[in-house]
């Protein structure tokens, strides 16, 4: 899907080439140096780059029109001529949204720039930064849970619509159901959780708190098991009444104590796995 209408060029001097901001630059007159110059930090121009002014059109003729998700952009040589900017410069731009989780890339004979809805990746990536660099752990992770589900599952006791409930209890059988057949129902646990933070009505916790638990469920993978299902399944039942019966305060209670009771058998099997290490050396 084209943008309607054209995308106004800039007005910015970086627009220009280097050759005629050269130019431009060679009518000042040179200060004389100073012993300052060497130590004062260099100020800013007060000029925009290129490549943001192209970034924050497309995202405002992204949200202003109400773009969904995958529809389709001008392609590159397209956009470079509706900016009067190189196609280099559209390049950076539409690199820069995709990096924000707005804009996707295709290849092939039906690929292009398209319109994506990943709005928790540059959290995501701003945690598994701090994870890989040690300023934080998966404890920290679990921590972030515990402030945020139960008081989603509070919320969630008051605004979700019976609709929501009846959706929730669907899933909820048809883990069941998984489970007696011993499959895997770990990713119909995930998105119990994942529900039920969206039914608290706040897109920007329900974002942060499913980009946690994605991050935290893809460390603690080894954890399922059938007992560890058996568990789950027990405590999701009660939450879900306690959902299905608006006690907010309940709800809360319970899925403090499911989040605990993950993070205590992660301590533990973590504390095997470490000691198995130590032995074998």
């Amino acid at each position: 899907m084209a943008l309607a209408g054209q995308i106004e060029p800039g007005n910015n001097t970086a627009d220009r080439p280097s050759s005629v901001r050269v130019a431009m630059d060679t009518s000042r007159k040179p200060k004389a140096a100073s012993t300052e110059d060497k130590t004062t930090p260099f100020k800013s121009l007060g000029r925009r780059k290129a490549y943001e002014e192209v970034a924050d059109q497309i995202r405002e003729r992204i949200f202003s029109q109400h773009l969904s998700l995958g529809d389709r952009l001008p392609g590159e040589r397209e956009l470079a001529e509706q900016f009067s900017v190189s196609r280099v410069v559209v390049r950076e731009a539409v690199r820069t949204l995709e990096l924000n989780g707005l804009l996707s890339i295709r290849k092939g004979p039906k690929g292009g720039i398209f319109v994506a809805q990943d709005y928790d990746r540059p959290i995501s990536d701003t945690i598994l930064n701090l994870l890989a660099g040690g300023e934080a752990s998966l404890e920290n992770l679990f921590e972030m849970r515990e402030l945020i589900e139960p008081f989603a599952a509070a919320r969630a006791a008051i605004l979700a619509s019976d609709e929501d409930i009846a959706n929730l209890e669907a899933l909820f059988e048809e883990a069941e159901q998984v489970h007696a057949r011993e499959g895997n129902i770990r990713p119909h646990n995930l998105e119990f959780h994942r529900q039920i933070m969206r039914m608290s009505r706040n897109p920007i916790l329900s974002v942060v708190g499913e980009t946690v638990l994605t991050l935290l469920s893809e460390r603690i993978k080894y954890l399922p098991s059938p007992e560890t299902s058996e568990e789950v399944l027990s405590m999701h039942k009660k939450i879900l009444a306690a959902l299905r019966q608006r006690q907010t305060s309940k709800a809360s209670n319970l899925m403090s104590r499911d989040i605990q009771a993950v993070a205590d058998r992660f301590a533990r099997m973590n504390g095997r796995s470490l000691r198995a290490k130590a032995e074998k050396e």
